[in-house]
């Protein structure tokens, strides 16, 4: 299979295609945070995009990714970006590199590089919240992507798992029968995010189903972000994730920091950090992480961690060297106060 690394990227759809990123008017006042008019009547709002990303089609490299573009391209994950290889933002789906690079530049910021709010909007949509990481996606208006087709639910979960999981990695699927929704955990926040995006007023209709030619009558795909899990189970999973994540982090960087200048400062810095702290690898804090069943405490660990982690930025700022475009120590990225 061609990598999109190899290609250019596709134009998605003609300029002369794209509609009107405002909707038609239906009320006397536009509501820039919902995207809609009010203060009139509203119609029917929901609908099937013309528009659908076709990953193994459309990816390729741009612009962006001769620039070092960190940020991807909103239009292409809708399925319609005109300008294809000019485009100076990524034409990819994220991987672990590129969630990688993202978690350096901000916490702030969503993949598409959109300002997050501190808090969620009341119906869960938008860009989301800066205050928490949510991997997890609310799918509703099944029926209605699927022009009511009858269908098991088994079958039902088979086609969402099938569309999303072109999108990356996937934590987990649930399918509530009993409210027709379903559940989408993606393994990373930034794939979510994507997804979010990608999935929105989509249909669930595949071209081998004879409703396919109609599938412009449906509803598309209602895609919000989850609420948390009150469950304290489930809490307790979430922190332990989120800590994980935040080590292997810590890991990447402090066995990544180099200099302008040569590799000298990183041999030094590693060759420390195995003298200090010898169990701090990814394959060995996830060791000492995932058997969570058993009660382990992790703080103790992670505390460790991250006094290596500000020994390390401490002999970097005396130093002097580089750190790439971050342009300051390493402890900078865990504060997105200052993004």
């Amino acid at each position: 299979m061609t990598s999109w690394r190899d290609k250019s990227a596709k134009v998605q759809v003609k300029e002369s295609e794209l509609p009107s990123s405002i909707p038609a008017q239906t009320g006397l006042t536009f509501n820039i945070w919902y995207n809609k008019w009010s203060q009139g009547f509203a119609g029917n709002t929901r609908f099937v995009s013309p528009f659908a990303l076709q990953p193994q089609l459309h990816s390729g490299k741009t612009r962006g990714d001769n620039d070092g573009q960190l940020f991807f391209c909103l239009f292409f994950a809708k399925g319609m970006c005109c300008l294809g290889p000019k485009c100076e933002y990524l034409h990819h789906i994220p991987d672990e590199e590129d969630i990688g690079k993202l978690a350096l530049r901000t916490e702030v910021l969503d993949c598409f590089g959109r300002e997050k709010f501190a808090d969620y909007r009341e119906d869960m949509g938008g860009i989301g919240s800066f205050r928490k990481k949510n991997k997890t996606l609310y799918v509703g208006g099944i029926d209605g992507a699927l022009n009511s087709k009858h269908l098991k639910p088994a079958q039902i979960e088979s086609r969402i798992r099938f569309v999303f999981s072109r999108l990356g990695d996937i934590d987990r699927i649930r399918y509530v029968e009993s409210k027709n929704c379903g559940f989408v955990k993606f393994k990373y926040q930034a794939n979510a995010e994507f997804a979010k995006e990608a999935m929105s007023n989509q249909t669930l209709l595949l071209p081998s189903d004879k409703e396919w030619d109609d599938r412009r009558e449906g509803t598309g795909l209602l895609v919000k972000w989850a609420n948390e899990d009150p469950d304290p189970a489930a809490q307790k999973r979430l922190q332990e994730e989120l800590k994980l994540e935040s080590l292997n982090m810590m890991v990447h960087l402090i066995n990544n920091n180099t200099n302008s200048a040569g590799t000298e400062v990183n041999n030094k810095n590693n060759e420390r950090l195995d003298r200090t702290f010898p169990e701090a690898s990814v394959d060995n804090v996830k060791k000492r992480l995932l058997p969570l069943d058993n009660g382990m405490e992790s703080d103790d660990f992670i505390e460790k961690l991250t006094k290596v982690k500000k020994n390390i930025s401490r002999e970097n700022i005396s130093s002097k060297p580089s750190v790439g475009k971050l342009g300051g120590p390493l402890l900078d990225y865990l504060s997105s106060d200052e993004d």
